[in-house]
């Protein structure tokens, strides 16, 4: 899950919000989403299989601009996930972690779907914004023309999973065998790993940083030395110059007598 990555466009809010809209600026809306929606599905794509990417229409602070995205195995979401920890987007720090959904369709507002939702944008139920099939269609057919290995390695995997299930055996990485409470526990534990991977980085960060600082400062004292220096040497110079001159002075008025 991606927190507030897509920015919503001033009509696109005031349309959730209910508010009347003009069809120009509603369609300025969708072309806004809809060159989002391929950037990010493209840019996903690149660290695996991407099953479904939703984004979310609520206006609540905790989904606002929420995104998420499923891949085909974890394998290639914690690619993707490591690939875009401390990136950018559009000058915004994104910020990512493991979610315990493995359905979305299972936190959908249903009533938001039969236009019976009374909340509104504020309600805490998903409202996923509506996505072209046609569009999501030419983005999968593009995916799988640029990775034509993923289709390989689905089969692959079917026939492992296939091969599991004979087996009767039991992976932590297939998620969807545990019930909601033990994949929440295992998320769980995923994003505390993460986050404790990432505070040592942050204070290597931190510390390498202190030391370019110490650096710095150094180097600006040595700068000022240097110049304090430079400045008696040019003084004594100065003073030099004017004891000669004074005594030339001297010298000549004494002849002159």
């Amino acid at each position: 899950m991606f927190k507030h990555l897509y920015q919503n466009p001033p009509a696109a809010i005031a349309f959730a919000e209910g508010s009347k809209v003009s069809d120009e600026d509603l369609k300025e809306a969708l072309k806004h989403f809809e060159q989002f929606y391929e950037e990010i599905f493209l840019e996903l794509s690149k660290f695996g299989e991407l099953k479904d990417l939703s984004v979310v229409d609520n206006l609540g602070d905790h989904l606002i601009g929420n995104v998420y995205a499923k891949f085909n195995d974890e394998e290639s979401a914690s690619k993707a996930f490591n690939a875009l920890a401390g990136k950018y987007y559009h000058s915004n720090l994104v910020d990512e972690e493991y979610c315990p959904i493995v359905n979305i369709k299972d936190c959908k507002c249903k009533r938001y779907e039969d236009g019976l939702c009374q909340r509104g944008a504020l309600c805490n139920f998903l409202h996923l914004k509506e996505v072209n099939k046609s569009l999501v269609k030419s983005l999968k057919d593009e995916m799988y023309e640029i990775h034509p290995e993923y289709k390989k390695n689905r089969v692959n995997n079917f026939n492992k999973k296939k091969q599991r299930n004979h087996e009767h055996t039991s992976s932590e990485s297939s998620l969807e065998r545990y019930d909601k409470f033990t994949r929440k526990r295992i998320i769980q534990r995923w994003n505390d790993d993460y986050l404790a991977e990432k505070k040592i980085k942050d204070r290597r960060k931190k510390m390498d940083q202190t030391k370019i600082d110490l650096a710095i400062i150094e180097q600006k004292l040595r700068k000022k030395q240097y110049d304090e220096d430079t400045k008696k040497k040019e003084r004594k110079k100065d003073e030099k110059q004017n004891y000669d001159s004074d005594d030339e002075e001297t010298i000549s008025n004494g002849e002159n007598h």
